[in-house]
């Protein structure tokens, strides 16, 4: 009878639901005292205007300042904005919703329906987003669009306006695509292409590090262009290391900038990941909230391993949440950028696996 149910549900009432839920979760976080401000960019993208005001005489600043010109476009109301991330939230569990559980719910018995439903639909690190005046509501629903839509084009339009409002997101698509990459580079069988692969990747590595000086640009790079800064590659992860994040008080996870770079770099690559996907941070911590988060992280584990006995980890993942430990200094800010990319991740771990089982 369940699974009868939840095929009939249409759009309309899972769109209704997921605001309902919305709605109850904005109230009940201001219940324990988690307040509208709790996070300081919502207050930045609130306040900050004056820095956007000659959009009209200097449209080039629109560039990859997306979040801000919306909150311009909706004279920085915050009900407008939060009204926003619910109707962006909803759309998204729509998306959800035909990407994963129409595919599988019939393999699915009540329980792991439950779980898999909680995972996808009721998670409250998503939940938390909506309630604030933050990016990553929209950003979850712009990369699950390219995912979601077919057609060629309606993909490059949603995947230039999360370019839009987040420049960096570009790199978070490794998700889709790396996996298949290098599952084919591992099946081909003649050297001589290995060695044709081995040279590509050394020239577009090359290009993507060399500083071009054209027109009144000076040492421009494509590293630079997404990653904002003007110096090489080792004195960029050496400033990004070192610098001051502002973390909370509870963030006791070691962030290794008592080590000397660049040994605390490969410490942090290696230990970050690790404790982000397995939850483990939980023990670093006295914070009951972010505690949840660990636990949030070992229930994902174990809910998707007893639905499908396997991991929602691939490749893409791994390099993303590599990357990001890179440009991150405090653990709850490392949390927060890489929970786009894992939630994407598991929904695309479940919108292939109808024909992983079959293969």
């Amino acid at each position: 009878m369940l699974k009868k149910n939840l095929l009939e549900i249409d759009n309309y009432k899972i769109f209704c639901v997921s605001i309902i839920i919305c709605i109850f979760f904005f109230y009940f976080e201001r219940l324990i005292g988690i307040d509208q401000f709790y996070h300081p960019d919502s207050l930045y993208y609130l306040k900050k205007h004056e820095m956007y005001s000659n959009y009209v005489a200097h449209p080039e600043q629109i560039k990859f300042t997306g979040y801000h010109y919306l909150a311009r476009i909706l004279n920085y109301n915050y009900l407008y904005l939060i009204s926003l991330n619910f109707i962006i939230f909803g759309l998204t569990n729509l998306l959800v919703y035909n990407l994963t559980l129409k595919n599988n719910l019939l393999r699915l018995n009540k329980f792991q329906v439950l779980i898999f439903s909680s995972i996808l639909f009721f998670d409250p690190y998503r939940l938390h987003f909506t309630g604030h005046i933050l990016k990553e509501t929209i950003l979850i629903f712009l990369i699950l669009s390219v995912l979601y839509f077919k057609n060629f084009f309606i993909k490059i339009t949603f995947l230039s306006l999360s370019f839009f409002i987040k420049k960096n997101i570009i790199f978070y698509y490794l998700i889709f695509y790396l996996d298949n990459l290098i599952k084919k580079f591992l099946k081909v069988t003649k050297k001589i292409t290995y060695l044709y692969i081995g040279i590509l990747g050394i020239f577009f590595i090359f290009l993507f590090f060399y500083e071009f000086n054209f027109f009144d640009k000076k040492s421009f790079s494509i590293f630079n262009y997404f990653f904002g800064t003007k110096v090489n590659f080792l004195e960029t992860l050496e400033i990004w290391h070192y610098r001051d994040m502002t973390g909370r008080d509870y963030d006791k996870i070691p962030n290794f900038q008592n080590v000397s770079f660049p040994l605390a770099i490969i410490y942090k690559v290696i230990v970050w990941p690790i404790l982000i996907f397995s939850g483990f941070f939980l023990f670093f911590t006295n914070s009951f909230l972010f505690k949840i988060l660990g636990l949030m992280m070992i229930y994902f584990n174990i809910g998707i391993y007893y639905i499908t006995k396997k991991s929602y980890m691939s490749y893409g993942l791994i390099i993303l949440l590599i990357l990001i430990s890179l440009y991150s200094t405090t653990f709850t800010s490392y949390f927060r950028y890489s929970y786009v990319a894992i939630y994407c991740s598991i929904v695309f771990f479940f919108s292939n696996l109808p024909q992983c089982q079959k293969k």
